[in-house]
């Protein structure tokens, strides 16, 4: 007969067997397992190797004897007992040290599964089932919660702060009907539609982060990207549409929605013969925008994903807030995405959003 000294399963095993969303069974399955095999065999296998450390085997005439040794006068059954007695009690204590390493493993995959850009918004984690890391828990959950609520009342703070500017910019652009220069004038007004527009700006991006406390649900991607083009053929811009989803995609509409008008509204800005390419592709989503402009200098293309970032040659065409990139990819963030411009080889700039199926 061969021992099952139940040894526990390798790392790489535990990795796909904790980081799923079945975490529950797989630390009762571990539980079970040590308890039941794992301390049993191993306390018979040390007790074994005890008895025969306690004992000295001798050779009879007609077989084996087994005698207690002389010199220590201690009977065999205590030092049994006593090994029985130590072999459980390390029993205990690694079977707990194992099944709380295993709730560390479950809590560490579920951290790494949430967005760094969603402090709180999300579910709560839920608890293990284990003393001391369900208080580790519940602590985690009230700091995320308390998080969540200081950021939001800071967007509040800020979505006020911005739409009250509109009423003093409009006053300010009614009293420039009174100046008589023509050309001091001109220069007012173009300065206040700057301000107007960064506190636009301003006044969008709190609305959006707001807004990203919309829980994930599916989505019918194929339907909202046709909406999207042709919304801006009725204005009048010729956008082209390749590929299909196929599939609905669990995100947030309101935000996915954002970031492709953001991204096409600064390709037709730059550019022309704008088009919206679909490719799925290993369980991922890939939407890219593509435009014939002049694309962006290589040593800018992570520094215009910086709010308020706008380059020269951008600065030098127009107004503008340097804002729609970076609230482009905050959302990208919050919805599970990645966002990430590159030039292309025949001219022009390739924006593109990464979605998980």
């Amino acid at each position: 007969m061969t021992l099952d000294t139940a040894a526990p399963p390798n790392a790489s095993s535990q990795s796909s067997l904790y980081a799923g969303p079945t975490h529950r069974a797989a630390i009762a399955l571990w539980s079970r397992y040590w308890s039941r095999i794992g301390r049993m065999w191993y306390a018979v296998a040390l007790a074994v190797l005890l008895l025969l450390l306690a004992a000295e085997w001798q050779a009879g005439g007609h077989g084996l004897t087994l005698a207690t040794p002389s010199r220590s006068g201690i009977p065999l059954i205590v030092v049994l007992c006593f090994g029985a007695g130590v072999v459980l009690v390390a029993g205990v204590c690694v079977h707990r040290m194992f099944k709380l390493r295993a709730a560390v493993v479950v809590l560490a995959a579920r951290l790494e599964q949430l967005s760094d850009t969603d402090p709180g918004r999300s579910e709560p984690l839920p608890e293990m089932g284990f003393p001391g890391m369900d208080r580790l828990v519940r602590a985690i959950n009230g700091a995320r919660r308390r998080c969540a609520e200081r950021e939001s009342e800071w967007l509040t703070m800020q979505a006020s702060c911005a739409h009250d500017l509109r009423t003093p910019l409009t006053r300010m652009v009614l009293r420039c009907d009174l100046i008589e220069d023509a050309a001091l004038r001109a220069a007012m007004e173009r300065d206040l539609d700057e301000m107007r527009e960064l506190a636009e700006a301003g006044l969008a991006c709190a609305r959006m982060q707001s807004g990203l406390a919309q829980k994930l649900r599916n989505v019918d991607a194929d339907g909202m990207l046709a909406a999207l083009v042709q919304n801006y053929r009725d204005a009048g811009c010729t956008l082209t549409l390749d590929g299909l989803v196929g599939r609905p995609v669990v995100t947030c509409p309101h935000a996915l929605r954002r970031i492709l008008v953001n991204l096409v509204d600064n390709a037709f800005r730059y550019g022309n013969n704008v088009r919206v390419r679909v490719r799925a592709d290993g369980g991922r989503l890939h939407l890219a925008v593509l435009d014939s402009g002049p694309g962006i200098a290589p040593a800018e293309l992570d520094a215009v994903f910086m709010p308020w970032y706008r380059s020269p040659e951008t600065a030098a065409r127009g107004p503008g807030s340097g804002l729609g990139l970076a609230i482009a990819r905050r959302l990208a963030q919050a919805i599970r995405g990645d966002l990430a411009l590159q030039n292309r080889h025949e001219g022009g700039l390739e924006a593109r959003l990464s979605l998980p199926l």
